[in-house]
C-alpha cells in the first residue's frame, strides 16, 4: 500500500467460490492481521488490506492453510465466470465448472508472461461481460445430431476490451462444444505466443490484428497436448 509498512494481500478464489470455513477464516485474518476490511475485485477475488510488514508471512501461511492461495497464474488471474446453470435458470452452460476446466487444462500447457482476461457467461445478459474480454465465451446449445439432445457449448469471441481499449470482441468460434473449450483456448494462446510480434505484444493487440478466419487457422495449426 502507499502507507509505509502496510500491505494488501490478494486471495485467489477459484472462479469466485469459497466455503463457509474459508469465509470465516478470511474474516478472522482481516480482523486480527489487517485493518478489518475485505475488498472485492472485478475478477471475483478478494483483498485483505492494512497488513503490517511483520505479518505478511503469517497471513500467507494461514491463507494456504485455508486451502487458498495468494499466487495466481496469468491464466487464472483474469478468469471470470457467472453463476451458470448451477444457480441461474437463464444460463445455458455450467460456466464456473467449465472455467475451472479451461484453467486446469491451460495452466499445465501454456506459460504466459502477462495476465489474460478469459470470461465465461451463461446467457445474453452477459453478467460476466464476455464481449469485452480478451477471450469471451457465451453459452449456447450445440446441435450434435437429429436424434440427440443438444449439448452445452459456447460461442467464442476474442479482442474485446474496456477503458482506453474499449471495443466489442469478434466471434471466432460458433457452436463450440463445452468439452472442446479447454483445448480450443489452449490453441489460441499457443497461436498468440507463436505469432506475436514481440514479448510486449499483448493478446488483445494480436487478436485485433487478425480476422476470425485467420485466428482459427493459426489456432488450428497448433497441437493440443
Amino acid at each position: 500500500q502507499k502507507q509505509d509498512g502496510l500491505n494488501w494481500i490478494g486471495i485467489v478464489l477459484p472462479v469466485g467460490k469459497m466455503t463457509l470455513p474459508q469465509m470465516r477464516g478470511i474474516a478472522k485474518l482481516a480482523r486480527e492481521c489487517g485493518d478489518g476490511d475485505i475488498r472485492l475485485t472485478v475478477w471475483q477475488n478478494l483483498l485483505i488490506s492494512g497488513v503490517p510488514d511483520a505479518k505478511i508471512a503469517e497471513v500467507e501461511a494461514q491463507i494456504a492453510a485455508l486451502g487458498l492461495s495468494t499466487k495466481a497464474t496469468s491464466i487464472r488471474a483474469g478468469l471470470v465466470a457467472c453463476t451458470g446453470s448451477t444457480g441461474c435458470r437463464f444460463a445455458g452452460a455450467h460456466t464456473k465448472e467449465n472455467a475451472e476446466e479451461i484453467a486446469h487444462w491451460c495452466e499445465a500447457r501454456v506459460v504466459l508472461d502477462s495476465p489474460i482476461n478469459i470470461h465465461l457467461t451463461g446467457c445474453h445478459h452477459s453478467c460476466a461481460q464476455h464481449y469485452i474480454s480478451d477471450i469471451g465465451l457465451i453459452a449456447a446449445k450445440v446441435d450434435v445430431g437429429e436424434d440427440v439432445d443438444p449439448v452445452e457449448g459456447y460461442h467464442l469471441f476474442t479482442g474485446g476490451g474496456f477503458g482506453p481499449d474499449a471495443d466489442v470482441g469478434q466471434e471466432v468460434y460458433h457452436d463450440l462444444k463445452a468439452e472442446d473449450a479447454p483445448q480450443t483456448v489452449e490453441k489460441l494462446l499457443k497461436a498468440y505466443l507463436a505469432h506475436r510480434s514481440s514479448p510486449q505484444d499483448t493478446f488483445l493487440t494480436f487478436a485485433r490484428r487478425h480476422d476470425a478466419e485467420t485466428l482459427r487457422r493459426l489456432a488450428d495449426a497448433e497441437v493440443s497436448i
